[in-house]
């Protein structure tokens, strides 16, 4: 096994140490397999890799049609349950009253003149995303701070499905009709403060004897670095590592101060850059621990993702994430990091082959000063 690996060069330490700036682990497997496994072959072979969320996030059962004995012994059973996602336990979901036609959930705005344009945000000076005609009706999600305009949802957005609209949108108190429910709503409260701060421990760790180190820890901060836009807020995520075991780094986030979405989605296509994803990401389906607090927090499907390397090389992840329910910043996450080979070498053919060497990251939320949905403590 190590000849295989010495003999392609797969992985010098130059590239491992770029790699280790992403995020942070812990130690699951060890050594190398004997023999290489096919990509379908990965999942039986560690399971306890691709399970649930990161270790210590609660999982909530959200299943209507349980009977109620089965209900009262799965809560019983995940009293004490824990899911792969660190500070993350399971709780039982809410039930949530459904939205309707009628009822104080009906909030709702409804163009009144013949055709209206519909804005990135509020005011004149945000590009026209759309356009509105009489009788139009959209969700109404709250005013802006001058009260001139309504934050609506939904419009298609550049990726939604014909009848799956999902971008949110701006339009002015002018133009619209408001139901009673709407009115109710008042001024949108930014998600984050102006001088937001978080922090979040890192950990990572190895299996694989061609690793620099085998394991390592970081911390990644999260700060403003400018509040001067109305609607943008700008962050910086600064990535750094203990001892120089890895190599520091720094990304620029502008977030939606009202809906929480970033200004420039991840267009990596790697699961693990989302660090801000959206209020209201999804049901809350567990409890994310910090300090004295819970957290009512959505942790999404496991999720993967494949970049191809040099030499016949494909990293492939998998994992979870979690966020809290308020906001869509994250809370928790874990993924596992694996090296799957195709190609020829000494007379064999190999189609994404995995040898046994891996890395695992793990992320959870130190401190900050943005309110989260706490359900329980300070």
């Amino acid at each position: 096994m190590s000849t295989f690996r010495s003999s392609l060069n797969r992985f010098p330490t130059a590239r491992r140490v770029l790699v280790l700036p992403l995020l942070a682990a812990v130690f699951v497997l060890a050594g190398c397999a004997t023999d290489p496994m096919t990509v379908n072959e990965i999942l039986q072979a560690m399971p306890g890799l691709t399970q649930g969320p990161p270790s210590g996030i609660q999982m909530l059962d959200n299943s209507a049609e349980a009977a109620a004995g089965e209900a009262a012994a799965a809560e019983a059973s995940q009293e004490n349950a824990s899911v792969d996602a660190p500070g993350v336990t399971a709780v039982e979901i809410a039930n949530s009253a459904p939205i309707t036609d009628s009822g104080t959930l009906s909030a709702t705005v409804t163009v009144k003149n013949r055709s209206v344009n519909i804005r990135s945000g509020p005011g004149l000076d945000f590009s026209v995303l759309n356009g509105a005609a009489q009788g139009d009706t959209f969700t109404a999600l709250g005013m802006s701070d001058d009260e001139a305009w309504w934050q609506i949802c939904c419009i298609p957005g550049p990726n939604d499905e014909k009848d799956n609209p999902t971008q949110k949108a701006w339009i002015s108190n002018r133009v619209v009709d408001v139901s009673e429910a709407a009115a109710a709503l008042g001024v949108l409260r930014p998600l984050f403060p102006d001088d937001l701060t978080a922090t979040w421990d890192v950990s990572y760790q190895c299996g694989s004897e061609r690793c620099p180190v085998a394991e390592c820890a970081a911390q990644v901060s999260a700060s403003v670095r400018n509040d001067a836009d109305p609607r943008w807020l700008e962050i910086d995520r600064v990535v750094t590592w203990d001892e120089g075991c890895g190599e520091d780094s720094t990304w620029l986030h502008q977030i939606d101060r009202a809906d929480g979405l970033e200004r420039y989605p991840n267009s990596t296509g790697l699961f693990f850059f989302n660090y801000w994803v959206g209020a209201k990401p999804g049901p809350a389906n567990s409890l994310y621990t910090l300090g004295n607090a819970e957290i009512a927090s959505w942790c999404g499907d496991p999720q993967t993702a494949e970049v191809e390397e040099e030499g016949g090389w494909t990293s492939a992840y998998d994992g979870v994430t979690c966020y809290d329910e308020r906001t869509g910043m994250l809370v928790a996450m874990k993924y596992t990091k694996r090296w799957l080979f195709t190609g020829e070498f000494e007379g064999e053919e190999y189609e994404k082959a995995y040898f046994g060497d891996f890395e695992v990251y793990e992320v959870a939320l130190k401190e900050t000063n943005v309110e989260l949905d706490i359900e329980n403590g300070d």
